[in-house]
């Protein structure tokens, strides 16, 4: 059960970092989206909240929307999932030895 868990955790991170490195490409000028700005999105500055608030919080969606983001996301999240998935078998093959 122990190599299980544990190649399931060490595939899984090896699957976040790659699918970052493929999937984090900027299209324009090259190089790879910032990590922050994968896990919080684009904040929009804001001077205090009401109807300010919201529009700044829509904009920050929309920004995020036409460079991708979510679909960036969910992209490195499978391939972590893959990933885990794989060390999970693999040592449940290496227990089964």
């Amino acid at each position: 059960m122990r190599n299980i868990i544990v190649l399931g955790v060490v595939f899984a991170a090896v699957g976040l970092v790659l699918g970052y490195l493929i999937f984090a490409r900027r299209t324009l000028g090259g190089g790879l989206i910032p990590i922050g700005d994968l896990i919080s999105g684009t904040q929009m500055p804001t001077t205090g909240g009401g109807i300010f608030g919201s529009i700044a919080n829509s904009v920050g969606r929309v920004v995020d929307d036409a460079r991708g983001l979510d679909e960036i996301r969910r992209n490195i999240l499978l391939s972590g999932g893959g990933g885990l998935l794989v060390g999970a078998v693999l040592g449940g093959v290496l227990k089964g030895k």
